[in-house]
This record gives structure tokens, sequence and C-alpha cells, in this order.
């Protein structure tokens, strides 16, 4: 706790100087309108091209406009929404910047994994009081863990996503595959039989044959999906009991194993930890790679830039032609597969001056129809298990194919040293792709590192 306080105090002193721009950060379509007794500006601020995620806030104060004017109250609600355009660091500082400044949002849109500094700093108030609501009563069990840290509920669900393995049917096809083998595949997977080991057989044999520069790509840059390999090994990263990190040397030396083998293989790019996400996916796209550890999402990425060599962007269409989903195969045979997930939640600064409107409008957000329209505009899931049956998700083909993976799915602790334990494993990672140190060495440099780096924060098991 005191480190973390440590780092915020010396990040405040180092930025206070841009305060002054605060105000102008991001893309704001705020009229300037000023509070006049009948009216409440509640400000909301998201990141990134998603805008559904602050815009339907929007739509939910007109409902409770609605309310309030049927309960007889002479007050209104107007809602005003940003976005910031940099990176997810910057977004943090801004936002701890604004605090300083008491010119935070109302409500601050976020990664899951954000709960633990924003928690532990006071950032954010509890809304433990959201997992008795109706609006959330058909939230998908396991989504709780994500927004839940030391006891409490600290953020509304906004959406949720799988990380597949996503694999190219036209080089399935030119391996000999029939349609029903090309086609039941995520079925083998989801049963077991098709495990960790056999995908790194098959994408072995596409390379040897020629048919792909790449039998395995996997993102470019530290980020949740290494993770996931922990939990598919049978480890553990986080120890709620003693609100510690895990380090799990069993789990992480085959973590370790596993990219070091398909590095070895030359099943990826010498040098994949350095490449530019477009080169990513425009090999994933342009069929250079059979198996690529993505997020649904990409889909959405896809249809927004010119990646493809002859197509330029390619459409959803496009996509579920050339292009399966899967969930990551067991790393046993007959074991569960797995998927890892990254919820965006709502939370509510502690310096909001209308915190029962603002909870009211969380509820309301989570109408199945606003959920469903964001879902099918960015290609995210639903966080509800009733937006499954709207007609708006139904008619999307894609998105039907995966809800499934939420029963599998997995998250990050929010824990506020994961961070770092994050940004160190992805360094050893990197550093046994490049054949620069062996699973081993690696191992042994990371348990320093850590020890170092999160103190008592860190527990190791053996």
């Amino acid at each position: 706790m005191k480190k973390m306080r440590k780092r915020i105090a010396v990040l405040l002193s180092t930025l206070l100087m841009a305060a002054g721009v605060l105000s102008g950060c991001g893309k704001s379509d705020s009229s300037g309108n000023e509070e006049n007794g009948k009216v409440v500006t509640i400000k909301a601020q998201t990141i990134g091209a998603e805008l559904t995620r602050v815009e339907n806030l929007k739509k939910a104060a007109e409902k409770l406009n609605q309310e309030l004017k049927e309960q007889g109250k002479d007050i209104q609600v107007k809602v005003e929404t940003s976005s910031f355009d940099g990176g997810t660091d910057e977004y943090a500082k801004q936002f701890m910047l604004a605090f300083r400044s008491k010119k935070a949002p109302d409500i601050y849109t976020t990664g899951h994994e954000n709960i633990g500094w924003l928690a532990d700093g006071n950032y954010i108030l509890p809304l433990d009081e959201l997992k008795q609501s109706k609006a959330y009563a058909d939230v998908f069990p396991s989504l709780w863990e994500s927004v839940t840290y030391k006891g409490r509920i600290w953020g509304a669900l906004q959406d949720t996503e799988a990380r597949p393995v996503f694999y190219n049917k036209d080089v399935l096809r030119k391996l000999g595959w029939s349609e029903e083998e090309i086609n039941s595949l995520p079925e083998k997977v989801k049963n077991g039989e098709f495990t960790l080991a056999d995908m790194t057989k098959v994408a072995e044999e596409a390379v040897k044959k020629g048919l792909v520069p790449y039998g395995i790509i996997h993102r470019p840059v530290e980020g949740p999906d290494f993770h996931v390999m922990v939990y598919n090994f049978g480890g553990t990263l986080y120890d709620p009991k003693e609100n510690k990190i895990v380090l799990d040397k069993t789990a992480v030396k085959k973590q370790l194993d596993y990219y070091d083998e398909i590095a070895q293989k030359k099943l990826i790019p010498k040098n994949l930890t350095q490449m530019e996400w477009s080169n990513i996916h425009k090999t994933v796209v342009n069929g250079k790679a059979l198996f690529y550890y993505g997020g649904i999402w990409n889909v959405f990425n896809w249809a927004q830039d010119n990646f493809h060599e002859k197509l330029g962007k390619v459409d959803e269409k496009w996509v579920n032609e050339h292009l399966g989903m899967m969930l990551i195969p067991a790393a046993e045979k007959g074991g569960k597969p797995i998927t890892l997930s990254h919820p965006f939640v709502y939370t509510v600064s502690a310096q909001t001056k209308h915190p029962e409107l603002v909870k009211r409008l969380l509820e309301l957000v989570a109408d199945p129809a606003l959920q469903a329209k964001h879902d099918v505009e960015t290609f995210h899931l639903p966080v509800t298990e009733n937006v499954l049956d709207h007609p708006t998700f139904q008619a999307n083909q894609t998105l039907k194919n995966v809800a499934y993976m939420s029963e599998y799915t997995t998250f990050l602790p929010n824990h506020n040293g994961f961070p770092q334990y994050s940004k160190a494993v992805f360094n050893a990672i990197q550093s046994v792709e490049l054949g620069k140190k062996t699973p081993e060495q690696a191992l042994k440099d990371l348990e320093t590192q850590l020890k170092n780096d999160l103190g008592d924060q860190l527990k190791i098991v053996e």
C-alpha cells in the first residue's frame, strides 16, 4: 500500500504542470450549459473508439428523466461524454490529475483490472448494492469476480469479451481437412479432444509444407492474453485471502516452456514481440498465419482499417468465410479449454455530487437493448444473460457463435501490483522467444525481479 501511494505521489508531482490542460483532454460533446437547480450534469469518460460505452448513458438518462418526472421530482439529468485518445497509462494519469484538481468525471469507464488502485487510492465509490439490483440480476455469475476487490463490488459491468484462437480455414483446407472437420474444430476443442499440443502439431505441419510463414501468432506487446496460460497449466495469479499476487513457479515454468517451444520450432515471427500491431493484423487477414491468439473485437478492428492487401477493410461476412474461432485448447487431453475476458466497467468517482442519480443511471444503462446495440457495433459480449435473446444480438451470427465462451472465461487480478507482475512476465517471455534466456534462466530472473518490485505483496508457490 505504501509503495502504491508513493508511486501515485511521484506520478502526480511529475504531471501537475499538465493539470491546466485537463479541460481540453479527450473529445467532448459538452454544450457548456451550467447546472441551474433543475438540470444535473453528469460527466462520463471512456477511452478509445467504442463510444457507445458512454453514448448509451445518454439513452439511459432519457429513461431516468422520464422516471423523475413521473415521480414528481423537479430535476432532470444531462449526460456529457468524452473519449480519451491516448494510451491506457496516460488515461489513468489523466484521471488522477483530474481527481487532484477536483475535475474528475462522475463516471470513469475503465478496464476491470484498474479497480485495485482506484479503490485503494479512494478514487471511487463501492457499488455493492448493484449486485442486488434487478438490472443486474441476470449477470453471468462469473463476471462478478472481475469487479470484486477485498470483498466489495467496485464497478458496474459494461461489457465483456472473449479471447479465442482464430484459425485460418483456407490453410486447413490446403492441409486436406474436410469442411466438417474445419467446422467441428471448436466443438472438439470444447470437449478437450483437440489440445494445445495438437494445435502446435498442426501449426508445425502447415509451416513445414510451406502453406504459411507462421503457424502461430500472438499479441506483440504486454497484455492480458499471456496470463491465460498460467490458468491453462493449472496455476493461479492471485490469493484473495492474503490479497497477494502469486508467482506460481510450476505453472509459469510451463508457460515459459510453451513460448520457448513455439519459438524454437520457428512457428512465430522471430521478432514477434517487437512488431507493430498493424503488422499483426495484416499477417492474420492476409492468411500468413494459421492460428492467432486474438480477441473477438478484432472483427471490429479489421472492418475499420485497410489491413487486407487487396480488399482493404474486410467485413464480418468475409471473416466468417475465411476464419474460425475456438477456445484456447486445454493443456491436457480431456481437459477444460479456456479463454480470458477483460470486462470494461463503469466506476463512480468518490467526488461525484450526485451518487444516487449516477447509480440509477448505471442500472438503466444495463438495459438489454442498449447492451445489444453496443455489443453488435463493437463486437463485444453482454454482461447479462437476457441480452442473448434480444433480436439485435440474435441477428449477429458471429456473436451468437462465441457467446458460449463466457462459460469458460477467466480474469486478471484487480490487485494494484499486477501491472508490475504483467510487465515482468512479458519481459521474461520476450527474452525466451528471442533466445536470450532459457525458460529456467527467465524464471529465476523473474522471481528475483518480482521479489524486488512487489516485496510483501508477492506470494511464491513452488
